[in-house]
C-alpha cells in the first residue's frame, strides 16, 4: 500500500513539473515576440525583458541559454510544420500543387522572416523541420515513383526540391531585388515542376502539369 507521504511526494513533483512546462512555454513565447521585433540575434536578456523578468528567473526553467534557444527554434519548427502540413497533398494539378506550396512558404518567410533566420541558425531543429518536410514531400512522391519502377528516387527529389526552395527564399527574403512574391512563386513553381517533370520523363512518363494528378497506377507512358 503507498504511503500518504508517497502520494503527497509524488503529487508535489507532478504540480512541479506541470508548472515548469507552462512557464517554459510562456517563456518561449515572449522570446518568440522578442525575435519577431529585435531580430534573430536577439539576447537572452532582450528575451528576459520582454517575459517582464530577471534573467536568472529564466534559468530555473531552462538549463541554460543552449536550452532555451533550442526551445524557441523547435518552437518555430512546429509553427512552420503546422502551416505546411495542409498543403503537401496530391490533390489537384502539378503546377497548381506546386504554386500552392512556394506561395505556403514565400508568405510564411515574409511574414516571420526574423523566425525563420533565427530557426535556420540552429542546426539541430533546422535539421529537424528539414527532414520533416522532406519525409512528408517524398512519401507524396513516392507512390509514383514505385510505379515507374524508381521508388528510391522519392527522397532525393524531395530534397532537391526543399533544397531550392529554400535556399532561394532565404536569399530573398534578404535581398529580393525587385521580385515580388507573386513572380518568385511563379519561378519557383516552374523550377520544381522542372525537377518533377524531368525525373518522369525519364522513367517514361509524361504528365500535364495543368491537369489533376492520375492515380499512381493510370501514369501516362
Amino acid at each position: 500500500m503507498t504511503k500518504p507521504q508517497q502520494d503527497a511526494g509524488d503529487g508535489r513533483a507532478a504540480r512541479w513539473r506541470g508548472q515548469r512546462e507552462k512557464r517554459r512555454s510562456e517563456f518561449v513565447e515572449r522570446a518568440l515576440v522578442a525575435i519577431d521585433e529585435e531580430g534573430p540575434d536577439v539576447s537572452v536578456a532582450t528575451m528576459a525583458v520582454y517575459a517582464e523578468v530577471a534573467r536568472t528567473r529564466i534559468y530555473r526553467h531552462f538549463d541554460d541559454s543552449t536550452d532555451l534557444k533550442n526551445a524557441v527554434a523547435r518552437r518555430v519548427a512546429a509553427m512552420m510544420l503546422l502551416e505546411y502540413a495542409p498543403v503537401i497533398t496530391v490533390d489537384g494539378a502539378p503546377h497548381a500543387i506546386l504554386t500552392r506550396a512556394a506561395r505556403t512558404h514565400l508568405d510564411w518567410v515574409t511574414e516571420h522572416a526574423n523566425l525563420y533566420r533565427y530557426l535556420m541558425s540552429f542546426s539541430p531543429a533546422a535539421g529537424e523541420v528539414r527532414r520533416a518536410i522532406s519525409t512528408a514531400v517524398s512519401d507524396m512522391l513516392h507512390p509514383y515513383l514505385d510505379a515507374l519502377g524508381a521508388p528510391t528516387t522519392a527522397t532525393p527529389l524531395a530534397n532537391a526540391l526543399i533544397g531550392m526552395v529554400e535556399s532561394v527564399s532565404a536569399e530573398w527574403i534578404d535581398r529580393p531585388g525587385g521580385t515580388d512574391v507573386g513572380a518568385l512563386t511563379e519561378q519557383l513553381a516552374a523550377w520544381a515542376w522542372a525537377l518533377v517533370d524531368t525525373t518522369m520523363r525519364s522513367r517514361g512518363a509524361v504528365l500535364d502539369p495543368d491537369s489533376p494528378l492520375p492515380a499512381p497506377g493510370d501514369l501516362r507512358t
